[in-house]
């Protein structure tokens, strides 16, 4: 009889620590189950912040990219409207002031000259010259800058180079260039000056050449060696 009442007492006990375990066991896995469910909320929320951080970033990246085309386009205006103002101030006085340089009886002026010339591979070379005045026996072109810098006066005197090419009809006239502009970059006045060219400022509603009187322009001509003029010099090899 004892015995039974032992076997009873610990299958009763068994009964109690299995209880047992298995609630600890629902509470492990309602704590594990709400620790995943925050985990997966937390989650969540990173997802739509993250989300909502990329919107933002494509608005600042949108509103850049038209702020940026804003900004071209008034940079591209400002610049046509600018040498257009140039282009006239210069072109309006722009025989006088030959004149006063020994370059008579202006007969002819062409603002935006667009001309092209067949290169040996097939292609055309291109380029828009801003002014050429001739006469009978002279042409002057003019390249014409807001802001003139020296790598302008380079690309100018290539261009030049060519002038001949570009303008077959000017073959065996004497050829001159010059630059005009508003404002001047790292000296780029004398750089032109130095490369031959007539440097030419607007300033105000009128225009002056900036050279002394003792400059001799380049002749940018094969037949300038067959026109020989008193303040004339070979076109510089570089």
């Amino acid at each position: 009889m004892n015995s039974d009442r032992t076997l009873q007492d610990e299958i009763t006990e068994y009964r109690a620590q299995f209880e047992k375990s298995m609630a600890s066991i629902a509470a492990y896995q309602n704590k594990a189950q709400a620790e995943v469910a925050e985990i997966r909320t937390l989650l969540k929320e990173i997802a739509d912040q993250h989300k909502e951080i990329e919107k933002l970033v494509k608005e600042v990246a949108d509103q850049q990219k038209k702020t940026d085309k804003q900004l071209k386009m008034a940079h591209r205006e400002f610049n046509s409207k600018w040498g257009r103002l140039v282009e006239s101030l210069v072109s309006g006085k722009l025989v006088e002031l030959l004149r006063e340089r020994g370059i008579d009886d202006v007969t002819r002026t062409q603002p935006r000259q667009n001309v092209s010339y067949p290169r040996g591979d097939g292609t055309r070379k291109y380029k828009e010259f801003d002014i050429v005045v001739a006469n009978g026996e002279e042409v002057v072109a003019v390249e014409v800058k807001t802001t003139l810098r020296p790598d302008d006066v380079k690309k100018f005197v290539e261009a030049m180079r060519d002038f001949s090419r570009y303008f077959p009809e000017y073959e065996f006239k004497t050829v001159y260039g010059a630059v005009a502009y508003l404002h001047c970059d790292s000296k780029a006045d004398l750089f032109a000056e130095r490369r031959g060219l007539y440097v030419i400022r607007a300033t105000g509603d009128s225009a002056s050449i900036v050279n002394d009187e003792e400059f001799e322009p380049v002749s940018f001509t094969e037949a300038s060696s067959r026109r020989p003029r008193r303040h004339l010099r070979a076109v510089p090899d570089s």
